[in-house]
This record gives structure tokens, sequence and C-alpha cells, in this order.
């Protein structure tokens, strides 16, 4: 058994279950069917992903459970506003925000996004075994530039799953601040994903060609 897979699993899940403590703490412990659908719909995704990519290469779950590397200053800042914001302060503003009738269908729609998004992730993680959390080059691993599967569409899968995440909690729960943190998230995923790309394209070899084939970072025929 990897020890540092299954500490990062445990970790995962802990994540899910405190965004729910901090949606009953800002709603003031009242919830419908709706929160308990969204909230648990995230922990079966999070166990099925782990479970899943653990069966095929547990050594990438222990990368992305590595808290300390030496990516570059600007990736810590962002990586640690992400990390605060997507699973914990938005869902504590969820809460907040709770009491407002949703509409039946713009719920379901994003958790069609949510599931998308989880998804998403997880095809870019069986692909890719250098998908650490950080953003750093890899020589010590023998990083190459990985063109198999969903990179074959976008150069940054995993962050275009974040987008479809924010998307999928602003019609799950449809409040004011749930849009607002949920833009101040996509535009830290587009800034991180704009700097990493740089970087790659002047220091992963092979990488510039890569771009010219897969012209799309996040979005396909748009950026």
């Amino acid at each position: 058994m990897n020890a540092r897979a299954v500490s990062y699993g445990f970790r995962l899940l802990l994540q899910r279950l405190l965004g729910l403590v901090l949606f009953l703490i800002g709603s003031r412990f009242s919830a419908d069917y709706h929160v308990w659908v969204y909230f648990g719909t995230n922990l079966v995704l999070a166990a099925l992903g782990w479970v899943y990519i653990y069966r095929i290469n547990p050594d990438v779950l222990a990368e992305r459970g590595k808290v300390v590397t030496d990516s570059p200053v600007w990736d810590k800042w962002l990586l640690g506003l992400y990390w605060l914001l997507h699973f914990f302060v938005i869902h504590l503003a969820a809460g907040f925000g709770f009491g407002t009738a949703l509409a039946e269908n713009v719920f379901w729609a994003g958790m069609f996004f949510v599931v998308a998004s989880s998804a998403l992730a997880v095809a870019a993680v069986r692909v890719n075994p250098f998908l650490e959390s950080t953003a750093r080059l890899q020589a010590e691993r023998g990083q190459f530039v990985v063109q198999a599967g969903v990179y074959g569409v976008v150069r940054h899968p995993t962050y275009a799953s974040v987008l479809l995440s924010c998307l999928g909690i602003c019609l799950v729960f449809q409040t004011v601040w749930v849009y607002v943190l949920a833009l101040l998230i996509a535009a830290l995923i587009v800034a991180r994903t704009s700097l990493e790309d740089t970087m790659l394209l002047e220091k992963l070899p092979g990488y510039s060609t890569y771009a010219q084939r897969v012209r799309y970072r996040l979005i396909p025929f748009v950026w």
C-alpha cells in the first residue's frame, strides 16, 4: 500500500467534509435535499476518483499529496488562495445565502457540471504521471510532455475542470456571493494557467511544439 497516496485520499475526503461543515455553519445548520445531493455527490466523486486512480497509478496520487515543493513563488500564492476559496470560503458563503428558493432545473444543470468537472479532472490524472498539485518542472522525475487523452484537446484540463466546477456551484446555490467568489476563483485559475503555460513554453523541452498542435489552454476555440 502506498502510504502517501492513502494520506492524500483521506485529506481529499476531509476537504469535502470541511466544506459541508462550513456550509452548515453559514446556514445555521439549515439544509435541504439540494445541499445533501451536492455535498454527497462531491464526496462520492472524490472517493471513486481516488480509488480509480489508485488502481492505475498510486504514485501520481502520492505526488499530488506533496505540500512542499520547489514551485515558483507565484504558484504558492495562487495555489494557496485557490485552495482556501474553492474548498472552504465559497461553501461558507453558500451557507450564508441559503434559504433562497432554487430553480430546480438550474440546480440539476449545476450538478451536471459538478460531475463533468470531476470526470475531466480524473481523465487528466489518469494519463499524466507528472500532474502534481503545484506548478513546477520535474527534471528529477524525467518529465516529458503528455499529449494523450484530454491533453489532445486542451493543454491544462485540470484547470479547465475547475472552471466547470465554478459554473456548477453557481448554478447549484444561485446566490450573489457564490457568483462573486466563483468569478474570483476562475480569475485565479486563468492567471495560474497563463503563468504555468509560459514557464512550460520556456523550459520544458517539446512543449512549444505541443502548444502549436494543441492551441487552446483551457477552453476549446476560445483560449
